[in-house]
């Protein structure tokens, strides 16, 4: 059997055994996340400190997070503002009939578009970007307006930052 195959059967066969009543996150699972997403570069000697657990066992559930796609990447936090993007702007967009690929693809090839959700109600999508000026924000919008509708705002400050979620 072919190994990409194998690792395929190994991460269904985790990731049911975690949707079983007898195999869920426990609160260690949790106390590792909430370290991780403080902190994802903390030492696992740390790590396996805080937590109450030898760096073994700590590294075995790490490994486990990972392999049921619970625990996806380890990235550092960056200020835009400080590498020149001094705007985040937030669109809301809407296609026109026939032109939701194709706003896709535009949102998906803004590079100064940080994040994207597709959502209920009046809008389709909900976009991030950050930008340098009000000239570079025009420059996105008007990427996007050939496909649909768009509405668009400054953000102003963010009182809550992305944070984790508790389990």
């Amino acid at each position: 059997m072919p190994l990409n195959e194998l690792r395929a059967r190994k991460k269904a066969r985790l990731a049911h055994d975690l949707r079983s009543e007898e195999s869920s996150l426990d609160g260690i699972d949790a106390a590792i996340l909430r370290e991780l997403c403080a902190d994802a570069r903390i030492p696992r000697a740390e790590l396996s400190r805080r937590v109450g657990l030898s760096a073994p066992s700590v590294a075995d559930r790490v490994r486990r997070l990972e392999d049921l796609g619970i625990i996806t990447g380890y990235g550092a936090r960056i200020d835009p503002a400080r590498l020149g993007y001094g705007l985040t702007i937030i669109i809301r967009a809407r296609p026109l009939p026939g032109e939701m690929k194709n706003m896709i693809e535009a949102i998906q090839e803004t590079p100064q578009i940080v994040a994207c959700d597709r959502v209920s109600g009046e809008d389709c999508f909900v976009a991030r970007a950050h930008v340098r000026d009000v000239a570079e924000m025009e420059a996105v919008i008007d990427r996007i307006v050939p496909f649909g509708a768009t509405n668009s705002s400054i953000v102003q400050s963010s009182p809550v930052e992305e944070r984790f979620v508790e389990l």
